[in-house]
């Protein structure tokens, strides 16, 4: 598989001539009908540091078990161009938050610039966490077309907020799949409770975004990964996931055992959203038996607490 990596200084990118090179020796590298990945890290990475690097760990090749490139099939004929970005999240969450809009103009670059170089190539951002708000930042710094789609794990950002940013020329040539689970459960009340306390209408993503607003059924495709009736219709689908094993973890959306075989079908096939909504329950059956799984992720056994 393809693999390069970016990063931001900023609101800007970092040495974009050099982007522009490595991208350029990537896709020579590719099929010719590969899709381009474009990944984007949450909370606590700083490329900046070898140690806490996302490009040697999370964006890495080798033995790591969570290595998106790995899970999108690292070294298959049929495999991704994959591009990793890098931005300054360290420090407090409240500070990475609102440093998150600067490093989506710099996400914006370099779209920018991979649709430029391979126009033909579908773009799909994948993102977890903090990166979603980053990607989602990135849309209004967008022409319409530069990105055909955005897949969202446990996305730590506002409802209101996401819509607001999709409300955009880029945003609405896009469809997004916004991946939620109960074991992230705590880490959306923090950012209801504790970045807005006592203010109703700050529901966080986790809560789904079906039913926010007329406009954004055709393009949001809600997952709740935790709900056994979703992991059915995957299923059927021909993406079987695994039940959870832990109560609280918010890497589920990327470490549960099948979910990447499913991103890297999204990543190919622009009709798997709309099929997937069509065998997913109906949205008000879908928030019912989402909350009744954040309910039953509390009675998995003790020994399964451990947060990751």
């Amino acid at each position: 598989m393809p693999l390069t990596h970016a990063n931001a200084d900023g609101d800007r990118l970092a040495d974009p001539a050099e982007t522009v090179s490595r991208l350029r020796s990537a896709l020579a590298e590719a099929s010719p009908d590969a899709p381009i990945a474009v990944l984007v890290h949450g909370f606590q990475y700083s490329p900046q540091d070898p140690a806490r690097s996302p490009h040697g760990s999370l964006f890495g090749t080798g033995q790591q078990e969570s290595s998106w490139p790995e899970l999108l099939g690292h070294g298959a004929a049929d495999a991704p161009v994959c591009l990793g970005f890098g931005w300054e999240s360290r420090g407090s969450i409240w500070s990475a938050y609102h440093r998150a809009p600067r490093a989506g103009r710099a996400l914006a670059e370099l779209v920018d610039l991979a649709a430029a170089l391979a126009p033909s190539r579908r773009i799909t951002l994948l993102a977890h966490s903090l990166g979603a708000r980053v990607a989602l930042q990135a849309l209004p710094h967008l022409p319409a077309g530069a990105m055909r789609r955005a897949i969202l794990l446990a996305a730590a950002e506002y409802r209101h907020r996401a819509a607001e940013a999709a409300d955009c020329p880029a945003g609405h040539a896009a469809d997004f799949l916004n991946v939620t689970s109960a074991q992230n459960l705590p880490f959306d009340l923090l950012l209801e409770y504790a970045f807005a306390p006592g203010r109703p209408g700050r529901a966080a993503m986790g809560r789904g975004m079906a039913g926010h607003g007329a406009a954004q059924a055709a393009r949001w495709t809600d997952l709740p990964l935790t709900c056994p009736h979703t992991r059915a219709a995957l299923a059927r689908l021909g993406h079987p996931i695994a039940a959870p094993t832990r109560r609280v973890c918010h890497g589920s959306t990327y470490s549960a055992p099948g979910v990447f075989s499913l991103y890297r079908a999204a990543l190919h096939d622009a009709s798997l959203l709309p099929r997937l909504r069509a065998a997913l329950p109906a949205p008000a059956h879908r928030r019912l038996t989402a909350n009744l799984a954040r309910l039953a992720s509390f009675a998995l056994p003790p020994g399964n607490r451990t947060p990751s």
